[in-house]
């Protein structure tokens, strides 16, 4: 009796690379908190309190109250409520975020900046007010985004389809699929949300547990259409005519096709007869079995005809077939798809929820019996995947780690204006400065909390589809016991 095994490499694999990683930012955190120089009197300088700059006050605009009552963050829950700068609100997202620290610069801004410190420091040389008067001119606008987008971030692990031991027979599906084509709907349509979720989001999650299934024996391809231009009449004729082989015909790997699929967008029109097209152009030639795997969400929109090139794609050889699943289609989008179905000697099934789209894939699109009883082995696919979430994952992280160095860079910036222009002295230079480095320490250590968090969430995500594989494989083994 054969026994199948799930294989504990991926252990290793990922746990190793964590390291790295981790490694890889540690060294770079280290080097993150400069080590400022203590700035000595130079001899007598203008006296920041003196009369003069109190009168110049008097007509002053800025707003001390809300300067005064202004939190300086001490917590990650307050770092990530930090408000805006009045200068800095309007600095765009990816530019705040990005990794320029010590050329950040003050900005077309300076000279303004440069009067409102003056009226700050004729009124005050509290270290702890001048600190918070930087927060209200230029703090960064980034923290609550970054943190948002990094809480929010998780894998769609390529969890293999995996059919109930009860529900399934020998023979069943026995009928070899040969190389298989994906073809993935993402036209504009697909923008359009079904429980709450992106039906575009969902189709590509799909996508991938499919291509991870059938991968593991099958070279798998993944096509996309509707992705180019806009719904709009003026990108009709770009958006019908451009099919993409973005994963081209290969054994499944998990890292390529995540880059691949990742970078699919909902945009356009509904080509289905050119992308049926473009599959039979690719495999012209070949006496091999082709299934193609449509995933879509409402008929053809650019005019072609999918039922002829249906017929053409299966008129090819005997074993060629179009399969499609219609994932929350309307009754006339099921109608033209059943046709598409049908020409291409296959089988059309409805799926009105991700429940029934993931169900359909399972029962009807998976290979045969012995086939599936390999997929254990998928679990190392999980390996590319894993490195990929590390890499996406890190540059979340990284947003929040470079709004706290271009915030840092631009708070010593205007401080050695200051200096520079004589408002403050090198000792309340130095106490400022010591209030901004203890900052950039916060934002670091709320970085690392923020990370880890989110590293084991999707770690323990990870375990839970491999303790899934585990359970089946378990119960697939006991099934094979009892019939022998």
């Amino acid at each position: 009796m054969r026994k199948w095994l799930v294989l504990p490499i991926i252990l290793l694999l990922i746990g190793g690379c964590a390291e790295k990683v981790e490694k890889d930012r540690q060294e770079e955190t280290d080097e993150a908190v400069v080590a400022y120089e203590v700035i000595e009197d130079e001899g007598e300088v203008t006296d920041a309190t003196g009369d003069n700059r109190k009168s110049e006050t008097a007509t002053g605009s800025i707003a001390f109250n809300e300067i005064e009552e202004l939190t300086i963050p001490g917590s990650t829950e307050e770092l990530i409520a930090q408000p805006p700068g009045i200068f800095t609100k309007d600095i765009p997202y990816e530019k705040e975020t990005k990794k320029m620290w010590g050329d950040f610069g003050l900005g077309d801004y300076e000279e303004e900046l440069k009067e409102k410190l003056r009226e700050v420091t004729a009124t005050t040389q509290d270290p702890v007010t001048l600190f918070q008067s930087l927060h209200y001119f230029i703090g960064s606008n980034a923290y609550g985004r970054a943190a948002k987008d990094l809480n929010e971030y998780s894998v769609e692990w390529y969890e293999p389809y995996l059919p109930e031991p009860e529900e399934m027979e020998e023979g069943v599906n026995s009928v070899d699929p040969g190389k298989a084509l994906i073809l993935l709907d993402a036209s504009s349509s697909m923008l359009l949300n079904v429980e709450g979720k992106q039906k575009m989001a969902v189709a590509k999650s799909a996508a991938g547990r499919f291509a991870n299934t059938i991968g593991a024996t099958h070279d798998v391809s993944l096509i996309v259409y509707g992705h180019a231009g806009t719904q709009n009449d003026a990108d009709k004729e770009l958006s019908c005519t451009t099919i993409d082989e973005i994963f081209p015909l290969q054994p499944f790997d998990a890292e390529k096709f995540t880059q691949a699929v990742d970078g699919v967008e909902a945009k356009g029109w509904t080509p289905i007869a050119n992308a049926i097209k473009t599959a039979r152009e690719k495999m012209a030639g070949s006496s091999e079995n082709v299934t193609l795997y449509i995933i879509s969400d409402g008929a053809e929109t650019c005019d072609g005809d999918p039922v002829a090139e249906a017929k053409a794609f299966a008129g090819e050889n005997e074993g060629r077939t179009v399969n499609i699943i219609g994932f929350d289609v309307d009754q006339a989008g099921e109608n033209s798809l059943k046709e598409v179905a049908a020409a291409g000697n296959g089988e059309y099934i409805s799926a009105k929820t991700i429940d029934e789209l993931n169900h359909s894939i399972k029962k009807t699109w998976v290979p045969s019996f012995q086939e599936i009883m390999s997929k254990n082995n998928s679990l190392l696919k999980h390996w590319g995947q894993s490195t990929q979430s590390m890499y996406d994952q890190t540059g979340l992280a990284d947003k929040f780690y470079y709004s706290g160095l271009n915030e840092q860079s631009r708070f010593v910036s205007a401080l050695n204006l200051m200096r520079g222009e004589e408002m403050i002295t090198s000792e309340i230079y130095n106490e400022v400065m010591k209030l901004i480095v203890e900052k950039q320490k916060l934002t670091l250590a709320v970085m690392k909390e923020l990370d880890e968090k989110k590293s084991e969430e999707v770690e323990a995500d990870r375990q839970q589809v491999i303790e899934r594989v585990r359970e089946w494989t378990e119960r697939m083994n006991r099934l094979q016991g009892a019939g022998n």
